[in-house]
């Protein structure tokens, strides 16, 4: 079983790491990436995805955004590949806001996205000893993701119920949309499936939904064989295990 810490608000970069690498009950890391009006790579917060800041970051340099919280992944990964401490690396890996795609600008899109994965992909060169898993909701830049990097580990983030037509290592579900009956089926199929738990609310569910009185022997089973990605670490850490 893993808690996979999540980069959010609560720290900034530096505290983030620290705090994570310091503490032996996190066995992995997660953060967002996204990518520049010129080609780098970044980390934001969490609370961040929302469209507009998305948008700003495709549609800025890495210099113009110097006012938000943001870091560079190289600097980040080099950071972690000079740190004793390891730990699995689980990167969101955040789309583009394109605008609908048509005949004129299909093949900047598709330039711009095989850009972005060489891109993680040069880096993941670099840092061999960094053991970097990739996920995203899009599912194009999944596929590509595949055929251009064929030796990474690769997650879908599922943000409805709907997994037609994708198959990837693992998968990562919003505690929103947690399903027994997908969840039962992803790990028949011997894949990792990771709970992403959006808020303190959802914690209390998962512990009645998989520990609690009402339980049963099958659902305590399955939670043993779940990963939690969180941006509370040390309250899972406490209500599931201590």
């Amino acid at each position: 079983m893993k808690i996979i810490a999540q980069k959010s608000d609560a720290l900034n970069t530096d505290e983030f790491f620290n705090s994570s690498l310091s503490k032996n009950f996190v066995t992995s890391i997660s953060f967002n990436v996204a990518f520049t009006k010129d080609e780098k790579l970044v980390i934001f917060n969490a609370n961040s995805i929302g469209t507009a800041i998305t948008s700003t970051i495709n549609n800025s340099t890495f210099n113009e955004l110097e006012y938000y919280e943001i870091a560079s992944l190289e600097s980040i990964l080099k950071s972690l590949s000079e740190n004793p401490i390891k730990k699995d690396i689980y990167i969101n890996l955040t789309p583009s806001n394109y605008e609908l795609i048509n005949d004129e600008n299909a093949m900047e899109i598709a330039n711009r996205m095989d850009n972005y994965i060489k891109s993680m992909k040069s880096l993941m060169d670099t840092y061999k000893n960094l053991v970097i898993h990739l996920h995203s909701v899009n599912r194009s830049l999944i596929e590509r993701i595949k055929k251009m990097i064929p030796d990474v580990k690769v997650g879908f983030a599922v943000t409805g119920l709907d997994l037609n037509f994708i198959d990837v290592d693992y998968y990562v579900l919003v505690s929103n949309t947690q399903n027994d009956t997908i969840i039962d089926m992803l790990l028949k199929k011997e894949k990792e499936v990771i709970i992403y738990i959006l808020s303190n609310y959802y914690i209390s569910y998962l512990y009645e939904h998989y520990l609690g009185e009402k339980s049963t022997p099958l659902l305590q089973q399955t939670f043993n064989q779940l990963a939690f990605m969180t941006n509370y670490p040390e309250i899972i850490y406490k209500v599931f295990f201590t």
